[in-house]
């Protein structure tokens, strides 16, 4: 497990300026049946990328938005399969912005939608959140 660790937080540490895509760790649209026409279409303007430290979500075609959040804000990223998704072999994930950071987003629901292969999407930013916040040594406390 700490081998595992390790091995993301000295991935994380080699990024670069050099590098124009700011080490992105995995980059995907929405997917499934009405993804899959959008995506043939050229008509998919949604994207979502994991980088070594924030979450970007792209939108839009005229007006576009990016969204980031910087991955040590996150908590408990979860994963949801409805019938149809299970279907078309897609899932969505949702993450919580930490509710006790001073960020505007404290408290937000972050939803990724119809993903193809969301279990192996959601360890992936499960082991990047992880590695961000040991990085830089974040320590969190339960209320009791």
């Amino acid at each position: 497990m700490n081998e595992d660790r390790n091995k993301v937080i000295e991935e994380k540490r080699k990024t670069t300026v050099d590098n124009p895509d700011f080490n992105i760790a995995w980059e995907g649209q929405p997917a499934g049946f009405l993804g899959s026409i959008l995506t043939t279409l050229h008509m998919n303007f949604t994207k979502y990328q994991i980088s070594k430290d924030e979450l970007l979500i792209t939108k839009g075609f005229f007006n576009r938005h990016t969204d980031t959040v910087e991955l040590y804000l996150l908590k408990d990223p979860d994963m949801r399969e409805s019938l149809w998704q299970r279907f078309f072999s897609v899932g969505t994930i949702t993450v919580k912005v930490d509710s006790h950071s001073n960020s505007y987003q404290a408290g937000r629901v972050i939803e990724i939608k119809n993903i193809k292969k969301c279990g192996e999407v959601r360890k992936l930013l499960r082991d990047y959140i992880e590695a961000d916040v040991v990085e830089r040594g974040i320590n969190y406390f339960d209320k009791v």
